[in-house]
């Protein structure tokens, strides 16, 4: 039976090695009592608030917290202690902590219930959420990027789409002026030419305007889409930049499919650079004619899916298999950041971009996106 000495020196033994663990801890450790009066407070805790250990053990916990939190806390240790519902306890979350300066700061709470003491282990999410913020800014200019470049790409192809109504504006207003110059004015004849004038003018100006919307530097902002109209009201830009390389483009969409959440413009641009990497594909090439096909469809029940295939050159199956990672390309020219901004944006939007080889020759890229139901 050990002595009372022993029993004493055994005790002081677990207290050292108690006092070196939080002393050694990298987290914050705070315990408090039932009301909420913190009894242990260590270095690395005294670190993130920025207090010594002997200005706040005894003090309230909630000298630590933000309104509304601040206020409320003995009402959410009271709502425990009498239902034992737990939302921190034996649980974690991420909440916001005050430190000694009034300035708020994100951390990660872990909270143990020690027979009437609570332990709370605290992490210091502010790197984290920084380094987090600024991906999110990477991303944002790494797709600005991607879509000036892929419209430097097009440009070309835009131009020539742009100067045949143009040119049909120009030879119809002279036809007109030849109408309105003979003795009798057919006046069915001036109406129509009219009327022809007024449609090119409308298209120029439609891809003008789809263009700005596109090349826009807008905040992300998801809506109900109809995706069959998403790929619709971008359907000239990408047949503006095959024709000019003698590939034929044709949609199928298919009918009465639900509605997504997403960013029309973000999804465009994916489309635009899986179009783009078509016609580069078929550039020269001896299929031009087998053109490219865009099919929308219903994958399930949860999703929807837009499919560009091509009879290109195809994918290396050498870079089949990190063909989204950035800087990977096939092209002599191009920053290899397209199918990775592409397959970013999709992912934020809950879905998935794939690709596999076409059988009859050629890439089929797709991409699927969740249904409004399960987004």
């Amino acid at each position: 039976m050990e002595s009372r000495a022993e029993i004493h020196g055994d005790v002081q033994a677990e207290l050292a090695e108690y006092r070196a663990l939080l002393d050694a801890a990298a987290d914050g450790i705070v315990a408090i009592d039932h009301d909420g009066t913190v009894l242990e407070f260590n270095p690395a805790a005294q670190r993130l608030f920025g207090y010594n250990a002997e200005e706040i053990i005894g003090a309230n916990i909630n000298l630590l917290m933000p309104e509304p939190d601040s206020s409320r806390h003995s009402t959410y240790i009271d709502h425990y202690l009498k239902t034992g519902e737990r939302k921190v306890i034996g649980i974690g979350r991420e909440v916001t902590g005050r430190r000694a300066d009034g300035s708020t700061f994100p951390m990660h709470l872990s909270v143990g219930d020690a027979n009437g003491r609570f332990i709370g282990i605290i992490r210091d999410l502010s790197a984290q959420k920084k380094a987090e913020e600024e991906g999110r800014e990477l991303e944002d200019r790494l797709s600005e990027v991607s879509r000036f470049s892929l419209m430097g790409e097009m440009a070309a192809g835009l131009a020539h789409e742009i100067n045949q109504p143009l040119s049909a504006i120009t030879t119809y207003a002279q036809a007109g002026a030849r109408f309105m110059a003979e003795e009798e004015v057919d006046m069915d004849a001036l109406e129509e030419t009219c009327r022809k004038i007024s449609d090119q003018a409308l298209r120029a100006g439609q891809i003008i305007q789809n263009l700005r919307s596109f090349v826009s530097k807008q905040e992300v902002r998801k809506d109900l889409l109809d995706i069959n109209q998403v790929v619709d009201k971008v359907m000239n830009l990408i047949q503006a930049d095959a024709r000019a390389e003698g590939i034929p483009v044709t949609a199928e969409y298919a009918p009465d499919l639900p509605r997504i959440m997403g960013d029309a413009v973000q999804l465009q641009q994916v489309l635009l650079n899986l179009t783009r990497n078509a016609v580069d594909s078929m550039r020269g090439g001896l299929h031009k004619k087998e053109g490219i096909r865009i099919r929308t469809g219903r994958v399930d029940n949860a999703s929807v899916r837009v499919v560009v295939v091509d009879h290109g050159h195809g994918v290396d199956a050498q870079l089949a298999g990190s063909i989204f990672h950035p800087f990977v390309t096939t092209k002599r020219e191009g920053l290899g950041v397209g199918l990775a901004v592409s397959r970013t944006i999709i992912q934020g939007h809950g879905g998935k971009l794939e690709y596999r080889p076409n059988p009859e020759g050629g890439s089929i890229f797709g991409f699927s996106l969740p249904i409004e139901e399960e987004a």
